[in-house]
């Protein structure tokens, strides 16, 4: 099978959203502008609230809880799902809160983490990490299963250290299950973000998505929409896309 260059796929992508702005150009012709912004409206109330300095304390304070919450998030995955890799039982052990965590919804650890730290940055950041965390440990996990079960034992009988053999054979079968696992989380963690700070914070883009639904500001609602989607993207391209590339050079 051939290739695709890298330019092949950027000039793709490029397509495709040429198309979905196309979509929504038409979609916005045929509902009222009270429901559905088009394009244009958005970008000029983008432009609008870039030039306020209320617009960057907003984002700021947002892009630090979504960076702090994928950070503790994915450290206490990748660490639990180490220790359940290396440690059966441990395994077992986490499955009931591993499912108690992705089966319950993030409104209702939301409701609960309030009662808990209050409105603000740290039940933000605390719900985040939470929901966030089982994603990282089930990929980790995911990556010691592909381990060669010949290699492990070749290791034992040659008796490897066990820090030689996490860090020579555990690690490069797991790292690049982690890098995904970001990925997924980047865009899970924004809205959960969001969610939290509609819901319990003074400040932030969720809270600034809530002003303008109340006041019906629609067009400067989707520019908050398209601001989220632009946190993901830069996150996602220019951060973990990088580290995930580099690790499936390395692991090669």
């Amino acid at each position: 099978m051939k290739k695709t260059s890298s330019t092949t796929k950027l000039l793709i992508s490029c397509a495709g959203m040429l198309l979905m702005l196309f979509l929504w150009h038409i979609a916005s012709l045929r509902i009222h502008a009270i429901v559905l912004a088009s394009p244009a409206d958005t970008f000029r109330a983008v432009v609008r609230l870039a030039g306020t300095g209320r617009f960057w304390s907003h984002l700021w304070a947002s892009f630090q809880r979504i960076v702090a919450g994928i950070a503790l998030g994915g450290f206490a995955g990748f660490a639990l799902g180490i220790v359940a890799g290396l440690v059966g039982w441990v395994r077992y052990v986490l499955e009931p809160l591993r499912w108690l965590l992705m089966s319950i919804p993030a409104v209702v650890v939301v409701v609960i983490a309030m009662l808990w730290f209050g409105m603000g940055s740290a039940m933000v950041v605390f719900i985040t990490a939470l929901l966030l965390s089982p994603i990282v440990y089930i990929n980790t996990v995911r990556g010691f299963e592909m381990v060669d079960r010949d290699i492990i034992e070749m290791a034992r009988i040659y008796r490897f250290p066990r820090d030689l053999t996490i860090r020579h054979i555990y690690v490069p079968a797991v790292a690049g299950h982690v890098a995904s696992s970001l990925i997924v989380a980047t865009g899970i963690g924004v809205r959960i973000v969001i969610l939290a700070e509609v819901m319990g914070a003074s400040e932030g883009i969720g809270h600034a998505l809530s002003l303008t639904r109340s006041t019906l500001e629609i067009p400067d609602l989707y520019a908050w929409v398209a601001v989220c989607i632009a946190i993901v993207g830069l996150i996602e391209y220019a951060v973990l896309k990088p580290i995930e590339h580099r690790i499936m050079r390395w692991r090669a």
